[in-house]
């Protein structure tokens, strides 16, 4: 990390029980070396029970560390570590993705020279280094039914889950986008803070991602995927596996979603952003 008082990025985690995995991610952080940009790193730790506080407070005390005294959802998590921030851009990270090299410099410096562009995402691999889908389009009533009627399904050939699924997205290239997994994505501060007023904490858990990407293009921000940042999400895709509580809270911020945003039939944004590309500038 370069030595300057004034602060680029903050990193913020949220992570609950998730040390072996946060180790990885606090590793690639330090294994980014001198960068052409400052950071910091702030955590908000949600009453994990697996020693992650006391691994931070030993190895990383530069850390800003926050440990909650109850378990709260992500998006309360999420606000309140960037409350807790001073860069001028907010990255906000889970635990189990992995930066590689070069990758949070490109999101940078993308977001500073196409300011337009609120929101900026990297593109995913799984932690075989095999493409992971982490664009979508944005959820409708109708596309609910379908995906409850398929059981989420990503292999039907129904045509509207095809279509949410952007299953042609060319993802070598740079573009705008509906939304995407709010895993990994750069925003400035100030337009998190006072323009969007963060994550809507009614969301408890999921779909708050989806929901500050349809916000920021209501106000007249892209939302841009940006190839030319790589990280890895090493995740399991826990709500979808059977019917439990996780699976209840996904459909739980769906319905809240499609009903906040008036999305019954289809989407409200009706301009064809999705399809225009950007090639990356830099300084």
């Amino acid at each position: 990390m370069m030595k300057d008082s004034k602060i680029d990025v903050s990193i913020v985690i949220v992570s609950m029980n998730h040390l072996s995995k946060l180790k990885n991610l606090l590793e690639s952080i330090d294994n980014m070396g001198e960068t052409t940009f400052t950071y910091e790193v702030v955590i908000v730790d949600n009453c994990s029970k697996d020693g992650t506080v006391a691994y931070v407070t030993e190895n990383y005390p530069n850390v800003k560390l926050n440990v909650n005294s109850k378990i709260n959802g992500f998006a309360y998590n999420t606000n309140y570590g960037v409350s807790m921030s001073g860069g001028e851009y907010v990255f906000i990270c889970n635990p189990d993705v992995i930066l590689l090299k070069g990758s949070l410099e490109n999101l940078l410096a993308y977001a500073v020279q196409n300011p337009k562009s609120g929101i900026v995402s990297p593109q995913l691999l799984n932690s075989d280094y095999t493409y992971q889908p982490s664009i979508r389009k944005f959820h409708t009533l109708k596309l609910l039914f379908w995906r409850l009627v398929s059981g989420a399904n990503d292999q039907s050939k129904k045509k509207i889950i095809n279509d949410y699924l952007l299953i042609d997205f060319d993802k070598t290239i740079v573009q705008h986008i509906d939304w995407a997994l709010g895993a990994a994505m750069l925003i400035n501060k100030d337009l998190y803070i006072n323009k969007l007023s963060g994550f809507d904490e009614k969301f408890f858990l999921y779909v708050e991602d989806q929901d500050i990407c349809l916000r920021a293009w209501k106000l007249g921000y892209q939302v841009t995927y940006n190839p030319t940042s790589v990280m890895i999400h090493d995740h399991q895709r826990s709500s979808m596996k059977k019917f439990n509580k996780l699976t209840w809270f996904h459909f739980k911020s769906l319905v809240y979603f499609i009903f906040k945003h008036n999305l019954f039939v289809k989407s409200i944004i009706t301009n064809d952003y999705a399809q225009v590309s950007t090639e990356p500038t830099y300084a």
